[in-house]
């Protein structure tokens, strides 16, 4: 087995910092191929996997990780953030407590214990009421005797009347003038995916091409062509999408490296 290049390692950690999940999964996947055991990387994909809600890949990372490495509190936190997800807040607090075991100093792993067993405790209160009253979900109160219970007039749920007895008036000189109903407000538009305006094809010896002019440096190139492959798009699609280069410096290096082999011909 090949030590994984430790600027594989740095460039599936830009990515994602740079929230790009999809390109960390393609990256550290095909990176794991050379060095299945690099827990650092699992880890990686593991937390992707997490952003990226497919939580049943993640928790396999997970369990992959604590076997090869049982003193990794980390592992033991993200498993608790994926029970808690799923209101599983016992077996949520039960990897905290080993996460805080393993790593006193995690903060983040105490803050979530705490916010998991606020969530049982209720539980527990409401099963020592009797059944029926937990069930129902009434709890103890103060006496009726004590606290005699005010006479008010009858309350009508929202859509009782009809909707012109419910909508808001004010009246100028007795007669009712409706208010203006509130302005809807527009959708926010997204600006849309970055695209490659070219019509250049990019030819073979692309991705070299961007190495040897210093566009890309090879670990770069290796996690765009890893995205390339997952998600079947062009290496400059991938490269623009991971935010590596901008396209209108991918679409001058596609005409610039068109010339090149013109020449060269």
């Amino acid at each position: 087995m090949r030590t994984v290049d430790r600027g594989v390692l740095a460039t599936a950690g830009e990515l994602f910092e740079s929230r790009h999940y999809p390109g960390v999964v393609a990256l550290v996947t095909d990176a794991l191929e050379d060095e299945p055991a690099c827990v650092p990387l699992i880890l990686l994909r593991a937390r992707s996997y997490i952003s990226l809600r497919r939580d049943l890949e993640a928790q396999a990372d997970l369990r992959d990780i604590i076997r090869l490495e049982p003193q990794c509190g980390l592992a033991y936190r993200l498993l608790g953030e994926l029970a808690a997800r799923r209101d599983q807040n016992e077996s949520a607090a039960i990897f905290f407590r080993e996460a805080l075991r393993l790593d006193p100093a995690d903060r983040e792993a105490a803050d979530w214990l705490a916010i998991v067993e606020a969530s049982v405790r209720p539980a527990a209160v409401a099963q020592k009421l009797p059944a029926p009253a937990a069930a129902a979900g009434r709890f103890p109160s103060a006496s009726p005797a004590r606290f005699p219970r005010a006479e008010t007039q009858p309350r009508f749920a929202k859509g009782t009347f009809a909707p012109e007895d419910e909508r808001p008036t004010h009246r100028f000189g007795g007669a009712p003038v409706p208010v203006p109903a509130p302005a809807v407000a527009q959708p926010i538009r997204r600006p849309s995916q970055p695209t490659i305006r070219t019509a250049t094809p990019e030819l073979p010896g692309f991705g070299d091409y961007l190495v040897q002019t210093g566009i890309l440096t090879r670990e770069r190139l290796r996690a765009a062509q890893a995205y390339q492959r997952s998600m079947k798009v062009q290496l400059s699609t991938a490269i623009v999408t991971l935010g590596l280069a901008t396209p209108q410096r991918i679409e001058w290096a596609a005409v610039a490296h068109q010339s090149q082999l013109g020449r060269e011909r």
